[in-house]
């Protein structure tokens, strides 16, 4: 059966959430008509993010069109309106709750596609508007969350999640949290895969010694303790430099940081990539960093994407030991050291420099097959189909 399914988020197509756009592909792929409802284009767009898929952007729509859809809403569902002005205020209390005219187009363009699910990721705005538009329309709705919003902002989290046909997280940790939140609660592990075809390498395995570092420069990403890795390691035989990718507001501070550890050329900040250029990065890196570390408001990185496309490239990891990280690198392609140790960071990046080409050359294979097994993005998006399926099966029990 061919589901309708209308994907909500904040901003598309973000260059730091690929895993958005390649979930709804692999949607596309068995089978599912989808759209993406953004709210607005995203700040740092991934230029080949949006390619095959049907994209609407809420900020774009007009005020005559916001009030002719909100006329129309309030006329065939004014108790549903009655009752989304009244909780308003109580969502307003922890996040911003949009005016009813502002998601009354979404609404309506759902309606006439005649959509089925809605399915929204990250639990802040888009999964308060997934909340809403499903109960004003009558359709069922779910949550992936992932990270920030779980720990550092769980705005109006348990109702989101009570409410929600189902909710999944892409990690064993993540959904055992927001289980323990709300016991009882439909919450399922869903993995933000990737593509093992597309994510294959064109060449043999380098023979250089470059480490590769792949995230948003902000404090749980622990960029500032790969640094001071960095540092430890200069003198490592076969030690080829460290290339960071990624943009955010810690850089000036990454910045002085580096300055004042005098790393000069061995570490090299690349900026914000598009995916392309990643998968080029992939192929010239020894070993793949992910340094994560549980930031003090309590951001936390659920399982980064960066593992798996690492692993998919067969590329090895070395990963702090927090959050989901250790359910994907682990022995034999991958180490992990605790997070926030500078010093075992860098021992254990050097051991795997340290590693005979033939002996990298094995851990990577292993990786790939270990992410090819479980970490297929056309499997996990089986898996949500079937989640999505049934929920329909539920709402026409109920109905």
């Amino acid at each position: 059966m061919s589901r309708r399914i209308a994907v909500l988020v904040d901003h598309f197509p973000e260059l730091s959430e690929t895993f958005v756009a390649a979930e709804a592909n692999a949607l596309q792929a068995r089978g599912a008509r989808v759209r993406v409802e953004a709210a607005e284009r995203a700040p740092h767009p991934d230029p080949a993010g949006a390619r095959g898929l049907d994209v609407r952007y809420a900020r774009e729509d007009s005020i005559a069109v916001q009030l002719a859809a909100l006329a129309w809403l309030w006329g065939r569902a004014p108790r549903a309106c009655l009752r989304d002005l009244a909780d308003r205020r109580r969502w307003r209390r922890q996040e911003w709750a949009k005016p009813l005219r502002a998601i009354a187009p979404t609404a309506l363009r759902i309606h006439r596609r005649a959509d089925e699910h809605l399915h929204a990721h990250f639990g802040a705005g888009a999964a308060l508007d997934a909340l809403r538009i499903g109960r004003l329309l009558g359709l069922p709705f779910s949550v992936t969350f992932h990270g920030y919003d779980i720990f550092r902002t769980p705005r109006n989290l348990p109702e989101k999640i009570d409410r929600a046909a189902f909710a999944t997280s892409g990690s064993e940790f993540t959904v055992a949290h927001l289980r323990s939140l709300r016991p009882g609660a439909r919450v399922h592990k869903v993995v933000m895969g990737v593509d093992p075809e597309r994510w294959r390498r064109t060449a043999p395995p380098a023979s250089g010694g470059t480490i590769l570092a792949v995230g948003r420069l902000v404090e749980k990403k622990g960029f500032a303790h790969l640094l001071r890795a960095a540092a430890r390691l200069r003198d490592t035989p076969g030690f080829g430099g460290i290339v960071v990718v990624g943009d955010g507001p810690l850089r000036d501070e990454l910045l002085a940081l580096h300055g004042r550890l005098g790393l000069g050329t061995t570490v090299r900040f690349a900026g914000a990539q598009p995916s392309e250029r990643v998968q080029e990065l992939l192929e010239d890196a020894a070993v793949v960093a992910i340094p994560c570390v549980v930031a003090a408001d309590g951001d936390t990185d659920s399982m980064p994407v960066i593992a798996k496309e690492a692993l998919a490239m067969e590329v090895p990891v070395v990963a702090s030991d927090v959050a989901g990280l250790p359910e994907v690198v682990r022995e034999p392609w991958g180490r992990t050291v605790p997070a926030g140790d500078a010093d075992a960071l860098a021992s254990a990046l050097r051991d795997v420099l340290a590693l005979e080409p033939h002996e990298r050359t094995a851990m990577g294979a292993a990786g790939r097959a270990f992410v090819a097994a479980e970490c297929s993005v056309d499997a996990e998006a089986v898996r949500l189909l079937r989640l999505i399926d049934a929920a329909a099966g539920s709402v026409r029990r109920k109905k």
